[in-house]
């Protein structure tokens, strides 16, 4: 997981997989937190890991929990495009 050039939805999988014990592939880019039964806690954890991975500030009110895989990867993305980070690919392959 310490690959700094890793797509998002790819390092938020791996991260998830790892920390929560899911399947791996189960994780899809349409799958929300809810339907993963991840708690808000878990989702701010989620977002902090992965702020700290890209180095960029994620807002962590936007944990919800019908916030999908895909839709927390894209906030991801533009976050590293408004911080001029390296443009990473953040589309889904389900």
């Amino acid at each position: 997981m310490g690959d700094p050039v890793q797509r998002p939805l790819d390092f938020i999988r791996d991260y998830l997989a790892t920390a929560y014990g899911l399947n791996p592939g189960e994780l899809t880019g349409s799958r929300s937190f809810d339907s993963l039964e991840l708690d808000s806690i878990a989702q701010v954890e989620m977002f902090v890991t992965v702020s700290d991975h890209y180095g960029i500030q994620l807002n962590d009110s936007l944990a919800r929990g019908n916030t999908t895989l895909q839709e927390t990867a894209d906030l991801v993305q533009e976050a590293l495009e408004a911080a001029g980070g390296r443009q990473q690919d953040a589309s889904a392959i389900d």
